[in-house]
């Protein structure tokens, strides 16, 4: 049928269903009918008419007709009842091994600190510190060793002990977005911390009090920590396992569960902060009452938290997983046929980045081993004077000079060159594999070892110069490199995608350059803001820490593993330099691919290569009832 024809067959009936949808009283039988006739006009006019204003007309009529039915719907219980009946408890279920693992982490966590204060008696006073030390001692002398509890007013105790909770699981959830990682350490500070309180009470022969006193809150306040955590590695899981959905889309729905099971905690963190500041200071109280208080609270935490999500889910949970069930997305491939901004190649190089991130952080991983190897192996000094890491805001980034020269280290130059030229090559390599190649071209995705060799070899003369640049070290060096880099590396893509010699590509590089050198230094200037971002977060203390986060982490950590304090330093000399490598390397290959895509928006600028290959295949045109078709 014609659209036309279509249009006077049912136009008068619109009209009707118009005029009934303007009148402010509806027949529920009416309105029933109406919809099912819309809609079936809709879905014939979707296969027929998909590109015509009948369409978009009967989209809109149908979308009113349904708001007329439904928007007077009320659902069986208000929206809070729900989330904290149905929807949180679903995603508690679905999060039931996350939860268990931040639980055994916790306990994990807890063991180490208790095991670590019975092999060393000053590792307690590094975490508790000097001052609650002496106190607490003062007060068990005194003869109330939980005198700590009821020293401030309840009102005052109670706002400041719930935002300290509160802020300390909110940074629990948020480093999930560190793949995980900030949360499993955050997890991991807190259990040495509780662990370590805990066996200070039990040397002193004090354990039986300290439970019956801490635990009154500690039920509530030490059990959202870990739902906190399982909330924050639900989040990294979104990350580190995107399965068919993309990383970024996968990231956002893991975000979304997290945050709402991090909202579940805080009301136990509101109850914890009451207990702590008007119940546990009665010390006094009957030890049956605490204890049977405490063995109530952890009943709920373990009933609502545990047993109600899986009583919950063998309900519900299929119509639960369906709602949140998404399509997979589609893979979305980097255009190297069109021209692009700087904003467009700045998507691009993140894009092309994620799609390849496996070969990227494996170069990275494996650069960064190879300097620490080379650069201890071979230091004049010992480990821990080879580098001097600074802890404040952009430390790690003031010690990034040392990696290239270094009055303690003869070869270091070479080596730093080497795997800095290993991370370009191979990113040159995936820009050249993933471009299509022109009729006629040489493919040359599958080179033999003896191209590969010279291709290494050429861009080992654009990182020779680079590093030069680098060795100036002045306050101006940062923005002269920022001036040749894209110059440099899409030189080197030339040399790479084109097979040139160093001066040919050269010449070729000053052609297609010329013109488009604004743009290219944009795109350099952005992607070094993201590699200082980087740093940033890698030297940031969150300002909540008073101190670097990174530090903290790889003292604890070098104190669990049982090291002696100079074995403790070179762990952390080693640990701390092959992560500032790491980084800088994964930085240095997002640099060099967002100008080996650089190279491929110059050419078709320059030679349209591609549009006059698209030119080339376009047919005869043929002429049916009015229309060209191909």
């Amino acid at each position: 049928m014609r659209e036309t024809s279509f249009i006077r067959q049912n136009e008068e009936k619109w009209k009707e269903f118009e005029q009934v949808l303007a009148g402010e009283r509806h027949a529920p039988e009416k309105l029933s009918d109406l919809f099912i006739q819309v809609t079936d006009d809709l879905s014939y006019a979707r296969t027929f008419y998909p590109n015509r204003s009948v369409r978009v007309y009967l989209n809109g009529l149908s979308q009113r007709v349904f708001f007329k039915i439904y928007k007077g719907k009320k659902s069986k219980r208000s929206r809070i009842a729900e989330f904290w009946l149905d929807e949180l408890p679903l995603l508690l279920y679905q999060a039931r091994y996350d939860l268990l693992f931040s639980f055994l982490l916790f306990i994990m966590a807890m063991a180490i600190g208790m095991l670590s204060c019975a092999a060393e008696p000053e590792f307690l006073r590094s975490i508790l510190g000097d001052a609650y030390v002496e106190m607490t001692n003062a007060n068990i002398a005194s003869g109330d060793p939980m005198a700590v509890y009821k020293e401030r007013g309840e009102f005052n105790m109670f706002l400041g002990i719930t935002l300290n909770n509160l802020i300390v699981a909110l940074i629990t959830f948020l480093f999930g977005v560190f793949y995980g990682i900030g949360t499993i350490g955050s997890l991991l500070f807190n259990g040495i911390m509780l662990g370590t309180f805990q066996y200070f009470f039990i040397d002193k022969g004090l354990f039986g009090e300290s439970f019956l006193t801490v635990w009154m809150h500690g039920a509530f306040e030490i059990s959202s920590i870990v739902i906190a955590g399982a909330a924050g590695i639900t989040m990294g899981r979104g990350l580190v396992f995107p399965g068919t959905l993309s990383r970024i889309r996968s990231f956002q729905i893991a975000a979304r569960r997290g945050t709402s099971i991090m909202i579940g905690t805080v009301p136990l963190f509101v109850l914890a902060g009451f207990i702590e500041s008007f119940m546990t200071r009665y010390t006094d109280a009957p030890d049956l009452l605490r204890g049977f208080f405490i063995f109530m609270c952890l009943g709920f935490v373990l009933f609502y938290f545990v047993i109600f999500p899986r009583k919950k889910a063998q309900g519900g949970m299929e119509d639960f997983l369906k709602k949140q069930k998404m399509n997979p997305d589609q893979v979305r491939e980097v255009d190297f046929s069109s021209t692009k901004t700087t904003g467009e190649l700045f998507t691009d190089t993140f894009l092309f980045f994620q799609k390849n991130m496996r070969p990227i952080i494996r170069a990275a991983v494996v650069g960064a081993g190879v300097f620490c190897l080379g650069a201890f192996a071979f230091s004049k000094v010992v480990v821990t004077d080879l580098f001097v890491f600074h802890d404040y805001m952009f430390g790690t980034m003031r010690t990034l000079p040392q990696f290239f020269f270094n009055e303690n280290h003869d070869w270091l130059f070479y080596i730093t060159t080497l795997v800095m030229t290993g991370m370009a090559f191979t990113a040159h390599s995936l820009v050249e594999k993933d471009a299509p190649v022109f009729e006629g071209e040489e493919d040359r995705s599958s080179n033999h070892l003896t191209v590969n060799i010279l291709n290494f070899l050429k861009i080992l003369v654009v990182v020779i110069l680079l590093n030069l640049i680098l060795l100036t070290n002045q306050w101006f060096t940062i923005i002269l490199v920022a001036f040749v880099f894209s110059y440099f590396f899409m030189w080197s893509q030339i040399m790479v995608s084109e097979g040139a010699s160093v001066f040919k590509g050269l010449a070729r590089n000053n052609n297609l350059a010329t013109g488009n050198y604004g743009p290219m230094i944009g795109l350099t200037f952005s992607l070094l803001a993201c590699g200082i971002l980087f740093f940033f977060i890698l030297d940031s203390s969150f300002l909540l820490f008073g101190e670097n986060l990174l530090f903290r982490l790889l003292d604890y950590l070098s104190m669990n593993f049982l090291l002696d304090d100079v074995q403790g330093a070179v762990f952390f000399s080693i640990t701390i330099t092959f992560i500032a490598m790491f980084i800088l390397l994964l930085v240095f290959g997002l640099l060099v691919i967002g100008s080996g895509l650089q190279y491929f928006s110059n050419l078709e600028v320059n030679e349209a290569n591609f549009l006059r290959e698209e030119i080339q295949h376009i047919e005869v045109g043929k002429r049916i009832r009015g229309l060209e078709r191909e």
